[in-house]
């Protein structure tokens, strides 16, 4: 890299167990070159192409849709499906909601009454979960993307611990599974 940079920074990227939380970990980075990066980031904006894209696929949905992610990178950081949409289906009331897939969640097709957002270019993902009135998703990138977008987010955590990980955003709250384990959180608590 010296090679081709007059300057290297380099950081450990795993924050320290007992915090700070990973985003302003990571931001550290930044003070090595006279930038500060002790304030939390605004919410994330969308072009005009962004978020007409996503009116567009969104077109069947209410204002104020509720929007779940029932997938993250790892099997151990989920909420069971069948809860999700359980909760979805309480919540939207009847409504249409919206369901995030991605590749971790390919043998899922749909679930009742929901519109299907699979593999969605990350802006228009982010530009349809700006007007979402609710997020609810596992520690996962959706969840993280739904937050800085500025959607109320309800953030689900078992293994790993949001006082590090947590998504960040204007209003975001978490929900961390007793000992760890997803499976023990109810619909009702949820």
């Amino acid at each position: 890299l010296r090679a081709h940079a007059p300057r290297v920074v380099a950081h450990d990227p795993a924050p320290p167990p007992d915090g700070p939380h990973a985003s302003f970990w990571l931001a550290r980075t930044l003070e090595a070159m006279g930038l500060v990066a002790d304030a939390p980031p605004p919410v994330l904006a969308w072009s005009e192409t962004d978020a007409e894209d996503a009116r567009e696929r969104t077109r069947g949905l209410p204002p104020g849709f509720v929007a779940v992610h029932p997938g993250s990178g790892s099997p151990t950081k989920n909420w069971p499906i069948g809860r999700f949409a359980d909760v979805a289906q309480r919540i939207a009331a009847g409504q249409p909601w919206l369901l995030v897939l991605g590749p971790a969640e390919a043998q899922v097709s749909d679930l009742e009454g929901s519109v299907v957002a699979r593999n969605w270019p990350a802006r228009t993902l982010g530009a349809a979960l700006s007007r979402a009135g609710l997020f609810l998703g596992n520690d996962s990138g959706a969840s993280h993307l739904a937050a800085a977008s500025g959607a109320p987010t309800l953030a689900l955590f078992g293994p790993t611990d949001p006082a590090l990980w947590a998504p960040v955003g204007p209003s975001v709250a978490t929900l961390r599974a007793p000992r760890g384990i997803l499976a023990d959180l109810g619909v009702d608590e949820v």
